[in-house]
């Protein structure tokens, strides 16, 4: 992990490196940064707990009802949007 120039100058010498795990780690956090950026992730196999439409209502006007009308249109939103992919129409 320690890929930063900076590093090499203060690990003690008595330390070794035994693999670049850093650069597995920064790899796989763009991967899911890519993933989430374009709606990839996550999928229904990854989703499989379902709100009910009722539910979501009453979800959403809690949220109203606490002053937090951003995140209620937010979340509208995003159930919209995740109706929208699972209909059997856009299959």
């Amino acid at each position: 992990m320690l890929q930063h120039p900076h590093h090499a100058k203060v690990t003690p010498k008595f330390c070794k490196q035994y693999a670049r795990v850093g650069d597995v780690i920064n790899k796989a956090l763009s991967e899911y940064k890519e993933e989430v950026t374009n709606g990839s992730f996550p999928g229904p196999a990854h989703s499989p707990y379902k709100i009910s439409a009722a539910e979501m209502d009453g979800f959403l006007n809690e949220l109203q009802k606490m002053g937090l009308d951003k995140a209620a249109s937010a979340a509208a939103a995003s159930a919209e949007k995740l109706d929208t992919k699972e209909s059997p129409a856009n299959d």
